[in-house]
């Protein structure tokens, strides 16, 4: 049973560290957000990580727009209605 439990343990502090302990390029190997969204689909879940460790660089695309106020607005998916400008944004 003890062993069990240091075991137990030893996963919860490896995967802890997946996420919290930053590797070459600055970033943990595993992002909260990106696992939230691709956790589904396996071969997308673990892209980011190993482009991570490769050390390439990788696009987003964002949409800008203006809100009423005149402040410039960025977001992955443009309010409904609102002429929307298509940016691509490089990870470093």
């Amino acid at each position: 049973m003890r062993y069990f439990l240091i075991l137990v343990v030893l996963i919860l502090v490896v995967g802890a560290a997946l996420f919290t302990v930053p590797m070459e390029n600055g970033k943990p190997l595993l992002d909260w957000q990106h696992v939230e969204q691709n956790w589904q689909n396996p071969d997308k879940l673990m892209e980011e990580g190993l482009d991570g460790l490769a050390g390439k660089s990788k696009e987003t695309t964002l949409y800008r727009w203006r809100d009423p106020q005149g402040n410039w607005q960025y977001g992955q998916i443009p309010p409904p209605g609102i002429d929307a400008e298509e940016t691509t944004i490089k990870a470093r």
